[in-house]
Order: structure tokens, then sequence, then C-alpha cells
């Protein structure tokens, strides 16, 4: 028998404000200077964003997230000085006018087959003709992503590149206040979605009807969207990442869930929980549920700013070895209008691509979601459990405040 968990508290110690509180010409404003501040610092006169996430953190517009983000639709130019220029989907320059004051039509060749690179090359020329109109035409362009006809059509037309990385980065890792009271708000949000799912969690019911439970309490939110499937029952809990299928919850099955969200104006809600379907769970289940427990709750004892990402991962809590070989693959990433950032492995994990650990500090305002996952090799179930902190001077505060289950913890 598990002893009992001392209580620890759940509830909200950020301002929430009233969606009329929030300045958004301000938002708008405060995270393009902090991006210009850190294309100066990188030493990148110009950038050329087509992610999604990019281009909404430097113009403040969104435009169909999910289509355009896998069909080169849009991009916009950043200078380091003055002010950006939207190249839009044509048919929704209209929604893009709103907010920014130069839009453009956007060329596109992506579904030109052997007329695409002609296209680029017409789309390479525009480029060059508006690095030429902000007085930059000899510099170096710092692009996020492009495709191999994109790429090959710049270096043709003689515009170097380099990786804008480092310096959006640098930019989104700490949040601006504006960023802050988004995430208190969508903290809110994300803790309906969870109270709504666990109230849906019976006997006869599909992983994928859960799914839909889940998006539902999120658009009738203001949400936006989910960017992944993960809700698992029973046996699809372990190993943990089987998205909503047509399994049927049974009694005393675990359900797990990773919201995976953009939420309000597409900040990440990011939390992960795992109920009992039932009231009388296992000591086995209990002890995997204490296991991911510690592992979290422990992580957010230890959050501060100035603790470098390898000091933390050297103090952090450790899952037993009989969890070891399916652990998740971090204990740490960040977020923001995407996940974003550098996360912080385990130190000494082995499996797959050798992970190296970032030359980085947490940071007063950054945005971190600790994460756990303990199911041993064959078991019949895992947990997944996932806070998301806003990291300030006196440690960790939780954004969300869903509670764990506590049949699982008694």
């Amino acid at each position: 028998m598990l002893p009992p968990m001392p209580p620890r508290p759940r509830v909200h110690q950020l301002l929430v404000p009233n969606l009329s509180e929030i300045d958004f010409g301000k938002l708008r404003a405060g995270r393009l200077a902090r991006l210009q501040t850190m294309l100066k610092r990188h030493d990148f006169p110009l950038a050329l964003f087509y992610n999604t996430a990019n281009i909404r953190y430097a113009t403040g517009v969104d435009v169909m997230a999910v289509w355009t983000a896998g069909t080169f639709a849009r991009y916009c130019l950043v200078p380091a000085e003055g002010e950006p220029i939207l190249f839009e989907y044509k048919g929704s320059i209209h929604v893009s006018q709103k907010v920014v004051r130069d839009v453009r039509p956007a060329y596109t060749w992506q579904y030109g087959g052997t007329a695409a690179p002609d296209k680029a090359r017409e789309w390479a020329r525009s480029i060059r003709s508006a690095m030429r109109e902000l007085g930059l035409e000899r510099e170096r362009l710092a692009v996020d992503k492009l495709d191999t006809v994109g790429f090959l059509a710049l270096q043709e037309e003689g515009i170097p590149i380099i990786d804008v990385g480092p310096a959006t980065i640098d930019a989104r890792e700490v949040k601006t206040p504006e960023e802050v009271a988004l995430f208190a708000i969508n903290g809110g949000i994300g803790d309906a979605m969870l109270a709504e799912f666990e109230a849906a969690i019976r006997p006869g019911i599909r992983e994928f009807e859960l799914w839909a439970v889940l998006s539902d309490a999120l658009l009738r939110r203001h949400g936006e969207g989910l960017f992944t499937r993960l809700v698992a029952s029973g046996t699809n809990t372990n190993p943990w990442l089987t998205e909503a299928h047509d399994k049927v919850v049974m009694p005393g099955d675990l359900v797990g869930v990773d919201t995976d969200a953009n939420g309000y104006e597409g900040y990440v809600i990011d939390v992960s929980r795992t109920f009992l379907c039932g009231d009388s769970p296992s000591p086995e289940q209990k002890e995997a549920y204490r296991v991911a427990y510690d592992c979290v709750n422990g992580m957010f004892d230890l959050v501060r700013p100035g603790m470098s990402f390898a000091e933390f991962a050297t103090k952090a809590p450790r899952v037993p070895a009989a969890y070891a070989a399916q652990r998740y693959p971090t204990m740490v990433h960040q977020a923001g209008l995407e996940d974003e950032g550098r996360g912080i492995p385990y130190p000494d994990d082995d499996r797959g691509p050798r992970r190296i650990m970032p030359e980085r500090e947490l940071r007063e305002n950054m945005v971190l979601c600790l994460e756990c996952y303990a199911g041993k090799t064959g078991a019949p179930f895992g947990v997944k459990l996932e806070d998301q902190v806003l990291v300030t001077a006196d440690g960790a505060r939780l954004i969300g405040t869903y509670p764990y289950d506590a049949k699982l913890l008694d």
C-alpha cells in the first residue's frame, strides 16, 4: 500500500484578465520589438518567414494556419528595423489588411509541377525587389523554412541565405506581459477541456468520441484547434503516443489525454492527465501513476530562473529503472504559439540519435511543459502526466490547475 500523498493546492496564482483588458496592439508591438532586437543581436538584417507561428508572432495575423502550414501560401519579410511586409494568400488580403499596413499578394509554385521552377524564380526576383526597396539588397536573408524549389530559386538569384532560428528562439522564449495574460486565459480553457473530458469517460465510449469532447470544449471557448489526437485507453496507453482510435473504453481502463491545443489567440494549451474508468485502481496502476506524479511535481519544485538546463536535468527526479526504457523523449519543452524553443532532454538518454543538452538557462516569463510518461515495457497500461507552468522570480506557477485523479493517488 502506497502512503497517502501530501496535499498540493492547485489554485490559480496568475492574474486572469477579462478579454477587454488585453491590449492587442501592445501585444503585436511587443512581440515585433523582441523579434527585431534579436535579429539585430544576431546580425540578421532581414528575415523571411514561412512558419505560420513566426508570421503570427511578427505581424499578429493568422490565416488558415493548418492549411497554410503545409502549402507555402503566405510569407513575410521582417527587417531588423522598420515594418514587416506581409505577402498574403490572395483571397485573404482583406483579412490581413485589418492589422498590417503593408500587405501584398503572395507568389506560390507548390502545385506547378514542371512549371514550378519558373514561378519560383519569379518569386525570388520579387524578394530581391523587396530587399532593394528596403535598402537591404546586398544583405543576407535569414530564413526559417523553404522547399527545394524555393531554395534553388534564391540560390539562382544570388541571394545568400542563413538560418533565422537563433533569433526566433531567443525572441520567443521569454513572454511579454500580454502573452502571459493570454496564457492565463488559456489555462482556464484547458481546465474546462479536461473537466468535460473526464466527465465523459464511461464504459462503452470510444477514444475518438472522447477526442471529440476535448475538441468541442476547446472550440466553444474560442480556442483554435487540436494539433494531435493523443487520447488513449487501456492497452493503447502503453507505449504512449498511440492516437485516438475506435477502441472502446472498458471498466478499469486507464484513459490518457494530452490536450495539445492552440487556444485563444493561438497560444498553446499543453497539459496531460490520466484518469481511471471506474473506482478501484490496481496497485500496479497506482504505482505507475505515482512514478509520473513524483517526476512532474519534483520538476515543478526545481524550477527557478537562472538555473542552467544541464543543472535542471541533473537534479530532476529519475523514473525507476523498470520505467526508464519507455521514458518520454524530453523532461521539459517550451510553449508559445507552438511547441517551441529548446527542450531539456534526459542527460543519460542513449535511445536513438544522441541528444545534445542546450547551453541555456531558465528565465523569468518562460513557459515550460513538465512531463513524464511511466509505463513498464510490456505492461497493459501506462500513465502520462504533464503540467504547463510560467517561470517566475519565485519559481514555477501553474498555468492550468486541473487536479490529478485522486483515486490513483490514495
